[in-house]
């Protein structure tokens, strides 16, 4: 095909990344762009959209698709991280949180800090009734996990959370304004440096590795960490009982590791927590005949790409049985999420602890739907259950 150019496109915004029919219910846009107009440019956001599997995995693979570039809002707001680098400097960031996130240490976390943090946040329930499961739940396993790595004190969780959650807003749609976001960058800043113990699991790695708690790069490294291991996660748990319950799992099926582990990797192709992930050309490109300019924004669609026919078979269907080894939730290549092994097991601990102790766990009144782009979950998960021991 002959390349075409960003003007040649005759696309009258198809896609409004803030309008409450893509933030509530993008599957049909997905659905018709992938069969339609792969390579979309989305003319408000000044974007391109890759919304096909084969393109979206190549896009992670391919260094002319760079994370690193100076106008970027993450970039802005937190410097040179993990997640604005490549190449070198990327290779040696990661490298250096490697030995924390690693499946062998996590394996040791489990058990040391993610087990008794659920239970914790379990025993804090007052038993049988209506259980506001985002406000209870979903929001404290997290914040508790991560506050312990961090060695923060856990009762500042709501404070925490204040500010985190304008972070992360500030890297979504609709965005907050960045001088917002760096005002809570800032007070966190200041926070974290009365507050984070140098003895904690993640300070003393990164000392280790040359850092001092001071250091605004350090710093920087934290906060991202903190506001990664926390709303995703958040909304993650959140849409894993969500769509439990929306498939009328038998919740005793759960006890099955095997079973756990598999609906847990369905539900998260079927309904991502982070729909997308930015990228900038390094370079003039071209992908399926559509001419892509140097700086130009592609965002890639993990979220489409996860639901393409062309790869996974009924692809809007919950078949927890499924292969999953295409699933790009988590990313792939070297920017793959380096937090999977602690996510992961955070939620195979709660699922298996909450099926252990409860049993009829099901909506309490009308169900709301999922919400968001950049942390989707359920706008309001209420849910009532039976103790095991009644």
């Amino acid at each position: 095909m002959t390349p075409t150019t960003i003007h040649d496109h005759s696309v009258d915004q198809k896609i409004d990344f803030d309008a409450d029919e893509f933030q509530t219910n993008p599957w049909p846009i997905y659905h018709t762009l992938r069969a339609t107009e792969p390579v979309h440019f989305a003319t408000k956001a000044r974007t391109f959209l890759l919304v096909k599997h084969a393109d979206v995995a190549a896009a992670l693979a391919d260094r002319r698709l760079v994370a690193d570039f100076p106008m970027r809002i993450s970039r802005r707001l937190f410097g040179s991280t993990i997640m604005d680098s490549d190449g070198a400097v990327h290779r040696r960031l990661r490298q250096s949180l490697t030995p924390l996130f690693g499946s062998r240490r996590v394996r040791q976390l489990r058990t040391e800090l993610i087990a008794p943090v659920v239970d914790q946040v379990l025993d804090r329930l007052d038993g049988p009734g209506d259980v506001d499961f985002l406000r209870e739940v979903c929001v404290p396993v997290p914040y508790g996990v991560i506050t312990r790595l961090l060695g923060l004190p856990p009762e500042d969780v709501d404070w925490l959370r204040e500010r985190v959650t304008v972070l992360a807003g500030a890297i979504d749609f609709p965005a907050v304004p960045l001088e917002r976001a760096r005002a809570a960058k800032a007070e966190l800043t200041d926070y974290l440096i009365e507050k984070m113990s140098r003895r904690s699991p993640l300070m003393d790695l990164l000392i280790r590795n040359g850092g001092e708690p001071t250091d605004p790069d350090v710093l920087s490294s934290v906060i991202l960490f903190l506001l990664a291991g926390t709303e995703t996660s958040v909304a993650t748990i959140g849409t894993i009982m969500h769509t439990l319950l929306a498939q009328d799992v038998r919740m005793e099926a759960l006890l099955d590791s095997e079973f756990r582990a598999a609906a847990v990797w369905e539900t998260l192709r079927l309904e991502p927590p982070t729909h997308s992930i930015l990228r900038y050309a390094a370079t003039d490109l071209d992908i399926r005949g559509v001419r892509i300019s140097r700086h130009s924004a592609v965002l890639l669609s993990l979220a489409s790409g996860n639901r393409d026919a062309d790869v996974f078979a009924e692809a809007d269907a919950w078949k927890p049985n499924r292969p999953q080894r295409k699933t790009l939730t988590f990313g792939a290549g070297p920017h793959t999420c380096i937090g999977i092994h602690l996510a992961l097991a955070e939620f195979d601990v709660l699922l298996e602890r909450l099926v252990t102790r409860y049993q009829n766990i099901r909506h309490s009144g009308s169900p709301a739907g999922l919400r968001g782009h950049g942390f989707r979950g359920p706008e309001r998960l209420v849910l009532t259950w039976g103790s095991r021991d009644a």
